[in-house]
């Protein structure tokens, strides 16, 4: 009944909007890309292909992304477009003024063109905003439907999209996803697919130890969750075998999961080569983490946006995944991404091995099952210790 009361809410503001005035500009582009970190950094590299094209490299661009990468666009990415604006995406769907002012905006900037970059779409969120341009030419890519209530359907405006670009089956890895739908719509021959960073990352003036890992026990969904007592063990494994120093990552939000994890590692029980672990929870910006990842050997963390952080700068990945979105997210192709482990419950491994796991069927909180065991013969194997305590990656 609350969704009902908030669907029906949601729309009242939609057809609001629509009823508002608004003139079709010539040349002005929306693209649309409100998801989260790690989706943002697997698409971040094709933004400028949009300004280098002969279909709208004369268009007014205007980008419309999720206020949580706005750090990595404004630092790395500025270019791509004449005009930003930043979705605080809970305020969007708490506060209804907020949620009308942001549409209203979009729909008297009078655009003639959109293209909406998200996959998983959803219309309460981002098909929405192109639902109320006055652009005649929306373009998206073709995708499985996501849950919706009857009643949500019903609401939901039909042909929202004039064209519906088939770039791969649920399971292609997004960056090559996102390359076939955008050079695919501009008409370009495409370039190799890279999530790297080209820029340079500025350094960040946080006090660091000389050799050390990076541990970010933290995720936006709480099923992403792995117990304190396996980072621990892998913590300690990585700090006794290869003289690393654990060093504790995370937004301010993340303190559920890090403090428990920073307590264990400080503990006079834990027995580390080179004393406690350093905290840095809520003390680094996003272009901040990068650069501590860009100086780490390696990364220690559950499926979240640091993973693609992380590959982004080269740093060798360790990451915990369930199996839910297999293919799009992870594993990398090889030739992105030469260090990125990604690491499964038996439970998933054995599905993929036979050829019967359905990603969207598998439980985000499986990644519980990974025993600490298995992650640290992954690393055995990864991280090759040599004289003088340098490391180097097999």
């Amino acid at each position: 009944m609350v969704d009902l009361f908030k669907l029906l809410c949601y729309q009242a503001v939609y057809y609001a909007v629509k009823c508002i005035p608004a003139r079709q500009q010539p040349r002005r582009l929306l693209l649309v890309k409100t998801d989260e970190i790690g989706d943002y950094m697997l698409i971040r590299n094709l933004l400028g292909a949009f300004r280098r094209s002969n279909a709208y490299g004369s268009h007014h661009i205007t980008f419309v992304g999720n206020i949580a990468f706005r750090q990595l666009f404004e630092a790395f990415d500025a270019r791509a477009a004449d005009e930003a604006i930043w979705l605080d995406k809970l305020r969007f769907r708490r506060n209804l003024f907020y949620r009308f002012a942001i549409l209203k905006r979009l729909r008297q900037a009078g655009f003639s063109d959109a293209v909406n970059l998200i996959y998983s779409r959803s219309f309460r969120m981002d098909d929405l905003l192109v639902a109320v341009s006055t652009s005649s030419n929306n373009i998206a890519m073709k995708t499985t439907d996501l849950p919706a209530s009857a009643i949500e359907r019903r609401l939901t405006p039909r042909r929202l999209y004039h064209r519906l670009e088939d770039a791969g089956e649920e399971t292609v890895f997004d960056a090559i996803r996102n390359a076939r739908f955008i050079y695919g719509i501009l008409g370009m021959n495409p370039d190799p697919v890279t999530t790297r960073l080209a820029a340079s990352v500025p350094p960040t003036n946080i006090s660091l130890p000389r050799a050390y890992f990076v541990v970010v026990p933290g995720a936006g969904n709480r099923k992403k969750r792995w117990p304190t007592e396996n980072f621990v063990a892998v913590a300690r494994h990585l700090s006794l075998q290869y003289g690393l120093t654990p060093v504790i990552c995370g937004s301010a939000a993340d303190r559920q999961d890090t403090e428990p994890l920073s307590t264990a590692l400080s503990g006079t029980a834990i027995d580390l080569a080179d004393g406690s672990a350093i905290d840095l929870t809520g003390r680094t910006s996003l272009v901040g983490l990068l650069a501590v990842l860009k100086g780490a050997h390696c990364l220690i963390s559950v499926d979240t946006g640091a993973v693609h952080l992380a590959a982004a700068v080269g740093c060798p990945v360790f990451g915990l995944f369930s199996g839910f979105h297999y293919g799009r997210f992870a594993p990398y192709p090889r030739e992105m991404a030469t260090h990125f482990f990604a690491i499964y419950p038996d439970s998933t491994e054995e599905k993929v091995r036979v050829g019967l796991l359905v990603p969207r069927e598998v439980s985000m909180n499986l990644i519980s099952e990974i025993p600490a065991e298995k992650v640290i013969r992954v690393i055995k194997t990864a991280l090759q210790p040599v004289q003088g305590r340098e490391l180097q990656i097999d």
